[in-house]
């Protein structure tokens, strides 16, 4: 509390700029990594192709594809997919 006392009613010029360049460095920085993170999310594949089983399951959590193909199953084929 005496902080921001001081912050508001003192001559601190030089501690609001340093809160702002660390808010807006911890901002782009977050801004920056959960972009890429969006993308690489996008981008993910599941293939299986030439397969037999009894049963086959795909399971993914969040988005992405999932394909099956040129498969013999003789039981279940399931895909998951959560998100």
């Amino acid at each position: 509390m005496n902080v921001a006392t001081g912050m508001l009613t003192q001559k601190w010029s030089l501690a609001w700029g340093t809160c702002t360049a660390v808010l807006v460095v911890v901002g782009g920085g977050l801004q920056a990594w959960l972009t890429v993170a969006d993308r690489g999310a996008a981008d993910r594949r599941q293939h299986f192709e030439d397969v037999e089983g009894r049963a086959i399951e795909q399971t993914m959590a969040g988005p992405g594809e999932q394909v099956v193909r040129r498969a013999r199953v003789d039981g279940d084929l399931v895909q998951r997919q959560d998100g």
